[in-house]
């Protein structure tokens, strides 16, 4: 029987694979993720509101516990991007990837485990950027970091031990992206939009909700989330972004000023 896996030469759909850590704590777990994402080709990092005694010790080449983790992958942490927020680090993608290991009432994104996960991320990885959210090592990503996602992973794990370091978990996505892209499903008809993008209509369907009375401020919550996973589940196009948000403009203006004359 062949072997299924790719074989080791640069694949350049990982390159358009985004790891974005948010809130990281340990200096050694970045040198990690950044050992393992030059494993399977990735090589763009973005840190979202490190912990200062991170950024201390990144700054603190050669004396780095993150370099000395990073074992080869040193250029991955020369570039590294850093951010104040996690739309400003995945606001040019086209599919947002979070992690978690908790359960969660209303999930805004789809549910998908790390093999499923993957193909999805094969497909929108040709024609643009893919991030995947890790959160911190602690508790992990907070509801509304969880929110920029429209696709969730939960890695099964043994209930005797149900969390994952943060470095195993970016191994475990990084293979299974990497076996999934050296025969990528056929890429979406259409580029999808971009996170910030859907972030703009977001905004502008929350407070027309409001606006109208569809929902108060004690329900909006509920309704807000159940909404952002509607559109999620659409893989919205921009055109289609534009076309929302002129409906939810002209409706506005018709409330306001009645019917156009003529």
């Amino acid at each position: 029987m062949p072997d299924p896996r790719p074989k080791t030469e640069s694949n350049p759909f990982t390159h358009n694979v985004r790891v974005v850590l948010v809130g990281t704590q340990e200096p050694m777990n970045v040198g990690a993720v950044a050992r393992a994402m030059r494993n399977f080709g990735m090589s763009e990092l973005w840190l979202v509101a490190p912990e200062p005694r991170v950024v201390a010790d990144l700054e603190a080449r050669p004396n780095s516990d993150a370099y000395r983790l990073a074992v080869h992958a040193d250029p991955i942490l020369d570039n590294l991007q850093r951010a104040e927020t996690v739309l400003e680090a995945v606001g040019d993608c086209q599919l947002v990837l979070a992690t978690t290991a908790r359960s969660r009432d209303i999930p805004v994104g789809r549910l998908a485990e790390p093999r499923e996960a993957a193909q999805a991320v094969a497909q929108v990885a040709q024609r643009g950027k893919v991030a995947l959210l890790f959160g911190r090592e602690m508790y992990g990503l907070t509801n509304e970091e969880m929110d920029q996602a429209g696709l969730i992973v939960r890695i099964p794990t043994a209930p005797e031990q149900p969390s994952l370091n943060l470095a195993q978990a970016v191994l475990l996505l990084a293979y299974e992206i990497f076996v999934a892209t050296a025969n990528p499903p056929p890429p979406p008809p259409e580029r999808l939009a971009e996170r910030e993008a859907l972030e703009r209509l977001f905004k502008d369907l929350e407070s027309y909700i409001l606006e109208i009375g569809f929902t108060d401020s004690k329900r909006f919550g509920y309704a807000r989330r159940r909404l952002r996973r509607i559109l999620h589940k659409a893989e919205l196009t921009p055109a289609e972004v534009q076309m929302l948000r002129g409906l939810l403009h002209q409706s506005r203006w018709y409330a306001k000023h009645g019917p156009r004359e003529g």
